[in-house]
């Protein structure tokens, strides 16, 4: 064939075009669905479980007539409870946290506080979700910022909600007791620790891989 001929694209060849263009945007569509898909599904679910739990514990330990809001009181420090044992070392019991894990920022002005965790929640799920599309094929990965995910929309409904966060779950060793937290912190807790295992096995692999290319 010359330079100056022109090649010929035929009915038959424009057909192949289309669907391979089709074929390539059916893929790329499903790419974008599946983990869309799972970060919603995963999400409800942990934030369903979070608050069912909390519902019960308001029902079920709750022992003053303040209720205001989700079956608490708006203040904390009315929130008084009966405990239940249930080990001697695992207790139920509510406690009303203002603040972030262990209470940090729980003494910021009322005015500021709950705006103050409601940007930096937003933030932070932004943050995640924009990790969690970069994650592609990463299953680990993407596991453990859905249940980081779920756990930060549970506890940001409960500062909606009543201005705080209720816990209910005290572990304790005799009089030594560990921050009393709830499900949603579990979730957050498990992503966390699926993170650092992820990164841990990628590591490993990436050292790996390394050592296998480097020439004798």
């Amino acid at each position: 064939m010359s330079e100056n001929e022109k090649t010929e694209i035929t009915p038959s060849d424009r057909g192949d075009i289309k669907k391979t263009s089709d074929e390539t945007s059916a893929m790329a569509s499903a790419d974008w669905r599946q983990p869309t898909l799972w970060m919603v599904v995963g999400s409800v679910i942990s934030v369903w479980l979070d608050q069912w739990s909390k519902t019960w514990a308001a029902k079920a330990l709750y022992t003053g007539n303040a209720a205001e809001a989700g079956g608490v009181p708006v203040n904390p420090s009315e929130l008084y409870t009966r405990v239940i044992e249930v080990t001697s070392w695992f207790n139920f019991r509510l406690v009303g946290n203002k603040g972030a894990a262990w209470g940090i920022f729980k003494d910021l002005p009322e005015s500021t506080r709950v705006p103050f965790f409601v940007v930096l929640s937003a933030f932070a799920l932004t943050v995640l979700l924009v990790v969690y599309y970069k994650s592609h094929g990463q299953t680990l990965m993407q596991s453990a910022l859905v249940l980081i995910c779920g756990g930060a929309i549970g506890n940001l409904i409960d500062r909606l909600q009543i201005g705080y966060v209720i816990d209910f779950i005290d572990w304790h060793i005799g009089v030594h007791h560990w921050p009393t937290f709830n499900v949603a912190d579990i979730s957050i807790s498990v992503g966390v620790g699926l993170m650092v295992i992820d990164m841990i096995r990628q590591s490993i692999l990436e050292y790996k891989m390394s050592k296998s290319e480097t020439p004798n």
